[in-house]
């Protein structure tokens, strides 16, 4: 009994309710678009003097700890699924790769020139002594 009278309820809320939602809906869909003001696109290769520069920044995972951002150079890669965080610095031509993790909490971690971290490696700095790979 009680579900009937429910249902009898919600029938006529929706049929009352109706009219209005056609009205919003339909000053809606023929209001105009906004033009979207996206940047132009970015040319995702630079030719150097010796090499061919990748733009990789769109893809990395940069975790901030505290007051400490992690640095890339415009010309390291840092594979899409690995992790920076902390005072982590990655100078040009290093590479990071697949599911690796770089954690710069207790102290500095430096990628250099041509530097590479392999897939799933995990480098922790210690307290006493900063990680640096040259």
């Amino acid at each position: 009994m009680a579900a009937a009278s429910l249902s009898r309820l919600s029938r006529r809320a929706s049929a009352t309710a109706a009219p209005s939602l056609r009205r919003i809906l339909s000053s809606t869909a023929t209001a105009p678009a906004a033009p979207s003001s996206s940047p132009p696109p970015v040319a995702a290769a630079a030719a150097g003097a010796d090499r061919v520069r990748w733009d990789y920044r769109g893809q990395r995972q940069l975790v901030p700890l505290g007051q400490w951002l992690p640095k890339v150079a415009v010309d390291a890669y840092v594979a899409p699924d690995a992790v920076l965080a902390g005072q982590v610095t990655v100078h040009d031509g290093a590479s990071v790769w697949s599911g690796s993790v770089l954690r710069g909490d207790l102290n500095k971690i430096t990628l250099g020139f041509c530097a590479n971290v392999q897939e799933r490696s995990v480098l922790h700095a210690a307290w006493s002594a900063s990680t640096g790979m040259r």
